[in-house]
């Protein structure tokens, strides 16, 4: 079945995107009355699913919520849940993986006290307005977002009718390295043969899938952190390229190749983003180390207004990290896969 759900983009999304029958990215504005301030920084869109039925028991609410006296629709419902959560993520945690993006959603059970902003330019406001915006006071807050037809719009079983779709760029590593920070973005755009590897990705089964899942997750967490827990990024950024080296060189590894985790590493690197840039990969992975081993956070995390020029360069670093993990995947995925064992 069909299953609709408001997501986020730190960059805008101005037109569909659609993967074959089982996804499809719509813009907000296909949608009346849905709200959107000029002054977020998070972009709404609607997220359209295919996703199986599937029923999980609640061993542990469930009971609970009955004799709170929900119905048994209700309950319902909520045993699809877990199995629509994980397809959601997956796709979500995909997406921001292999573009220059984040895709995400609101967790609605983490609060916090807040202010509410005028929706249109605060120069619109009256006086009356303003005094009341001045004076407001902290509530406390749950992410959300609501508006009279959200619900009509979530039961929808159909995808959306789209007019206008993304294009791809023209050349993969242009799009990767040639001003990919989110701010240099006025919409989205996608990187070419993305449908290859999504293809490729949803084809593995068992271990396989399973493990390359978890590393495109580890990806998409360094990238959701990237501007606010810098060190914790990277260090989930680049356990994920460790994750992909040793399933590369599990397939593809050969005896006369050195085992050490360093090795794998820059292997993995030299294979699919650059063979001429080994002792670079070497400082990714030396930095990874004065993170674990050492304690050695980066300078922004530490002190904001420490030391412009080398917060400059821990930036750059953070974000070729970034870029690699993320060309690397991309060019993985596009490799036949004809002789990859699969486990069922």
């Amino acid at each position: 079945m069909i299953r609709k759900s408001i997501i986020f983009t730190d960059v805008p999304l101005l037109k569909a995107f659609q993967y074959r029958e089982i996804f499809q990215l719509v813009p907000f504005f296909y949608f009346e009355g849905m709200p959107f301030s000029k002054y977020s920084r998070h972009f709404p869109a609607v997220l359209e699913y295919e996703c199986e039925d599937k029923e999980e028991a609640l061993p542990i609410i469930e009971a609970e919520l009955l004799n709170r006296g929900l119905s048994e629709d209700v309950v319902k419902l909520g045993r699809t849940l877990p199995e629509s959560q994980r397809v959601k993520r997956e796709i979500l945690h995909l997406l921001t993986a292999l573009t220059n993006y984040c895709f995400f959603e609101y967790n609605a059970s983490v609060g916090y006290y807040g202010v509410q902003a005028p929706m249109d330019d605060f120069s619109t406001l009256s006086p009356k307005e303003t005094e009341k915006f001045n004076n407001q006071i902290s509530h406390w807050t749950i992410p959300a977002y609501l508006y009279p037809k959200v619900g009509e719009l979530l039961q929808q079983q159909t995808f959306t009718d789209c007019t206008e779709f993304c294009e791809e760029a023209a050349n993969f590593l242009d799009y990767y390295t040639n001003n990919p920070d989110a701010n240099h973005q006025k919409q989205i755009q996608f990187p070419p043969a993305m449908e290859i590897c999504l293809d490729r990705y949803l084809a593995m089964r068992g271990d396989m899938r399973k493990g390359v899942r978890h590393c495109i997750s580890l990806l998409a967490d360094g990238v959701e952190f990237f501007d606010y827990k810098r060190s914790v990024s990277t260090m989930a950024t680049i356990a994920s390229i460790e994750g992909m080296a040793n399933i590369d060189f599990k397939l593809y590894g050969t005896a006369d190749e050195k085992k050490r985790p360093t090795a794998r590493f820059v292997r993995y690197l030299k294979r699919y983003v650059a063979g001429r840039s080994e002792e670079k990969y070497k400082q990714y992975y030396s930095r990874r180390g004065e993170i674990c081993h050492d304690g050695t956070i980066f300078l922004g995390d530490d002190d904001l207004y420490g030391d412009i020029n080398e917060q400059d360069r821990d930036w750059l670093l953070r974000l070729e990290i970034q870029q690699a993990a993320r060309i690397a995947l991309y060019n993985w995925l596009r490799r036949k896969l004809n002789n990859t064992p699969t486990r069922s």
